[in-house]
């Protein structure tokens, strides 16, 4: 890591344009003629003091004495100060605040090197850079912060769990501080904190929200009508905090059409059949072979017929998702590599299809999409202990990320398809 590193980053991720540099700063232009420095000297003590650190993940940062981590806030009421307790008796110091100088420049070394650089210029609200300006110069003198600060304060839902031991400690005796200290504020206060467990958990959000436009003035009312109980799926999806809940209610947009689609395809099966110039009703042979194909498509359980639900989300996803390179084109946008990823990469807790997107075979593409989706569903769904393929909370969830990217798409792609104009 180096200070140029940094200074670039600053400039690519927040949009903050360089206006000057000497030997011992760098001056940004922030929004209007509004600036902030960045000190040389104290980024490089800090990138010198990163040296001592270790890192398992891009979200948390650790050595003998500390450990610091990103974590989320799902508090109904937010918590107006910083969250500080202090056990005197082990000498362990807890914190839940903005990031510390060094967790921050660790913090933004690791995000530029993401796949989506901009991610946060949408989420950044420019009324929060005036704020932070118009309390410096409430005393009618030029202000002009430290970049370092500014960014703690505009980058929303920016905190870490911070733990200082006056002991030296294993990294596994801090992840257990981590949560005993977490189900203290749960049980007590009924505060909820959780640690991410990697980068894209904090970048998911801004990576689709680059698809749309960032600003409600930029917003046109609605033009279309669409199905409620697929916005309500979808709405849950998006505002949910589970990443394995947000799969499963997008697959729920999806599950909605399985029923009329695979009844309507099986009657137009039998159409077909009973319309064949060679058919005749009165050989039982043909009579047979069209009973024999009902019976394949539908299976009789618990005293009803079941549909084969793989099948029904091939056909759904060949009904609605007809552009393929549509399709493609909106996983690059969210990020370059993911086309190349779903080409070569199976799901590794489900063993889901690879999908190549590029293949000019396109109902191969169908068939492996649906099963990488369909296996997925399932390993979340059926996580029993003797099962092979199933679904971990925590531990799978930064591969269950990149398959949210591609299903909430198909499933806007669904609810789009299947609405009308106002």
């Amino acid at each position: 890591m180096k200070f140029e590193e940094i200074k670039d980053a600053i400039q690519i991720l927040f949009n903050f344009k360089i206006i000057e540099e000497t030997e011992s700063k760098v001056l940004f232009n922030l929004i209007s003629d509004k600036k902030a420095f960045l000190l040389k000297e104290q980024v490089n003590n800090i990138i010198e003091e990163l040296t001592l650190f270790s890192t398992e993940q891009d979200v948390e940062l650790f050595n003998s004495n500390s450990y610091e981590i990103l974590v989320r806030d799902e508090i109904r009421v937010p918590v107006s100060k910083d969250v500080e307790q202090n056990d005197a008796i082990n000498k362990i110091e807890y914190k839940i605040a903005a990031p510390s100088d060094r967790y921050l420049i660790f913090f933004i070394h690791n995000l530029s090197k993401q796949n989506t650089p901009k991610i946060l210029r949408g989420g950044i609200i420019p009324y929060k850079l005036r704020k932070i300006f118009d309390r410096g110069e409430q005393q009618n003198l030029p202000y002009e912060p430290n970049v370092i600060d500014v960014i703690k304060e505009i980058v929303p839902r920016l905190e870490t769990l911070q733990i200082s031991s006056g002991n030296a400690k294993r990294k596994p005796e801090f992840e257990q501080l981590i949560y005993a200290f977490l189900f203290n504020l749960g049980y007590n206060l009924d505060y909820t904190f959780l640690p991410l467990r990697f980068m894209d958990e904090f970048t998911q959000p801004y990576r689709i929200g680059h698809l749309r436009r960032a600003n409600f003035s930029d917003l046109e009312p609605p033009k279309r009508i669409y199905l409620n109980e697929l916005i309500l799926h979808y709405q849950k999806g998006i505002s949910s905090e589970s990443i394995d809940h947000q799969f499963l209610s997008f697959y729920h947009v999806l599950e909605h059409f399985f029923e009329k689609i695979y009844n309507d395809d099986i009657l137009n099966s039998i159409k077909s059949e009973l319309t064949k110039p060679n058919f005749s009703y009165k050989r039982n042979k043909d009579v047979a072979g069209l009973i024999s194909l009902i019976q394949n498509r539908l299976k009789y359980k618990n005293d009803e017929f079941q549909l084969n639900e793989l099948e029904a989300l091939e056909l759904t996803l060949k009904k609605f998702v007809r552009d393929l390179p549509f399709l493609s084109s909106e996983l690059i946008t969210i990020s370059s590599t993911l086309v190349e990823y779903f080409k070569t990469t199976e799901v590794s807790f489900s063993r889901g299809n690879k999908v190549n997107f590029e293949s000019t075979n396109t109902n191969e593409i169908y068939v492996n999409l649906a099963k990488r989706i369909y296996l997925t569903r399932n390993s979340i769904v059926h996580s029993k202990e003797t099962d092979k393929s199933k679904y971990t909370p925590f531990r799978d969830d930064q591969y269950l990320t990149k398959e949210i990217y591609l299903l909430r798409l198909i499933a806007e792609i669904v609810i789009i398809d299947n609405s009308k104009e106002l």
